[in-house]
């Protein structure tokens, strides 16, 4: 028997029953569409690819959704974890299949969402045959367009003769042996004797929408935990104030870990939607023993 990954067998159960519903009479058993992974790469039109690590991603789970023609209405078949198999009470010619890519926002599988920078994945002319597998293999995808997003900040810690955008306690580490990608990433070394240390970007940063979406993709890789938020006025010419919108754990043994984090909750709701923001960040060392922060491939993004 096929073995099927699924994140919400509940949902997958109900399409298969609204499948069932739709084609009873027409097929009795499934034919099965697997997927194995989705990468990033570089729209030519846009050209993103400045830097080595823009495209790094972690799509952690797909939604799939079937269009054929006569059909009055589409078929959603529900939301998997890659890699994944999914059955299809459908047989012959697909005319378009629409994957969506899933990420865990904030880190977290219960809060997974179609991340909104990532463009949906459509083919065409799929065919499906009773009783067999599809393979689809790993299906490529592209950030939305330029025109669509703004990369307010970035900061990749390649070498070179540039200071880091951020306070002076993130240093290089220019080894490509430790880096996520390319040639260097940022450190942050703590001692045993300090109980937290903070950092953030070395200026604000606008955003003119008060209803954008604001999104930090990072890696990283920690012996501690640390905390993300923000440092910045509630209002123009108030003080500056702190907020953490969430605490990442420290787990050196998984290597480096990508994250896509939701900044633009905590800018809403704490700061009222002001028009500039500073991430900031706070490692913390309950334990005294200290340890290291890497880092590495950071972006601020707002739609």
């Amino acid at each position: 028997m096929k073995k099927i990954n699924i994140i919400y067998l509940f949902a997958a159960l109900m399409s298969l029953m609204v499948a069932c519903d739709r084609y009873e009479g027409d097929v009795t058993e499934p034919s099965f569409l697997k997927i194995n992974a989705i990468t990033i790469e570089d729209d030519p039109s846009d050209s993103w690819s400045y830097e080595d690590g823009f495209f790094t991603s972690k799509v952690d789970a797909v939604n799939v959704v079937l269009y054929v023609e006569g059909d009055t209405a589409e078929t959603n078949l529900g939301m998997f974890q890659l890699p994944c198999e999914i059955p299809v009470l459908r047989n012959g010619n697909i005319d378009r299949i629409i994957v969506n890519p899933i990420v865990k926002q904030d880190g977290i599988a219960g809060k997974r969402i179609y991340y909104p920078y990532y463009n949906p994945i459509t083919l065409t002319d799929v065919t499906l045959t009773t009783g067999q597998t599809t393979d689809l293999g790993t299906l490529t995808t592209r950030y939305v367009p330029k025109s669509q997003m703004k990369v307010v900040w970035s900061e990749f810690f390649e070498p070179g003769p540039s200071e880091f955008s951020l306070d002076s306690v993130v240093t290089a580490c220019n080894n490509p042996d430790t880096a996520c990608t390319g040639n260097g990433c940022g450190v942050i070394h703590v001692r045993p004797d300090q109980t937290s240390v903070s950092f953030g970007t070395d200026r604000l940063y606008q955003i003119s929408d008060p209803s954008a979406i604001v999104y930090v993709e990072m890696e990283y890789w920690s012996d501690l935990n640390f905390s993300i938020g923000l440092k910045n006025p509630y209002y123009q010419g108030g003080a500056d104030k702190i907020k953490s919108h969430m605490t990442i754990y420290g787990k050196p043994e998984q290597g480096w870990q990508k994250i896509y984090i939701n900044l633009g909750a905590l800018w809403a709701k704490e700061y009222n939607s002001y028009e500039y923001i500073r991430p900031y960040f706070t490692i913390l060392n309950g334990s005294g023993v200290g340890g290291d922060v890497f880092i590495d491939n950071i972006k601020l993004i707002i739609m």
